[in-house]
This record gives C-alpha cells, structure tokens and sequence, in this order.
C-alpha cells in the first residue's frame, strides 16, 4: 500500500488546477476577448454576472440567515451549485479541512443536471422564437 503525505497531495491537486485552469485560459481567451468587444457581446456578459452574483447572494443568504447551515458548509454548497471546483479548492484552502467538499459533493449532481437541462429549453426557446 503506497501512501503520499498530505502536502504533497495537496500540492498535486493544486498545480493540476492550476494546468486545467490555464489550459482553458488560453483556448479560449482570444475569443472572449473578441465576444466582448461587440456591444450584444458586452450585455450578454453582463447579464451572466448579473445573474452568477445574484445566485451566490441569493444561496449565500438564503443558507446561512434562513437555514442555518455553517459558513464552511455553505462555501461548498454555493460552489456546487455554480459547479465550480476551483471555488471548492479556494474554499477547502481556507477552511483547511474537508467540510466544503461534502456541501459541494450534496448539490453538485443536481446543479449539473439542472444547467444541463436548463440549456437545452433555452435552446428550444431560442429556436422557436428565431
């Protein structure tokens, strides 16, 4: 049985972040900076933040003021629901411990399935109405 210290997992898990984050950066970059530079482009991005910011407000009021869950929790369940696992390595670094990855681990399946299924309606609604 081979056993790695925890520092050095973290470290792994950490850097292959860092490549995948990189690697998405860079294809994509030229072309973001493309889509921003026409106006519907420019509203289209800032609806998406519009609506990102008012999703994590909406979960982070929601689960910590309404429910009760514990902040630690709640930084995992808000990047579940975004499907962010950049968010819940951020979170798990600053918690220093597991507990954000049980609330992302809760709803990530769900908040997949539901952006899955939301773009598909949005792409049948965009379809009828072209």
């Amino acid at each position: 049985m081979w056993n790695i210290p925890y520092s050095a997992n973290l470290t792994l898990r950490q850097f292959g972040l860092a490549l995948f984050l990189a690697g998405v950066g860079l294809r994509s970059g030229s072309r973001f900076a493309a889509a921003i530079a026409s106006r519907e482009g420019l509203y289209l991005f800032l609806a998406g933040a519009f609506v990102t910011l008012a999703t994590a407000l909406v979960t982070l009021w929601a689960g910590y003021r309404v429910l009760g869950i514990p902040f630690s929790l709640l930084s995992g369940v808000l990047a579940g629901v975004g499907t962010h696992p950049a968010v819940l390595a951020y979170a798990s670094e600053q918690t220093q411990n597991e507990v954000p990855e049980i609330g992302y681990a809760s709803v990530y399946p769900a908040a997949m399935l539901t952006k899955i299924l939301l773009a598909q309606a949005l792409l049948m609604l965009a379809g009828r109405g072209g």
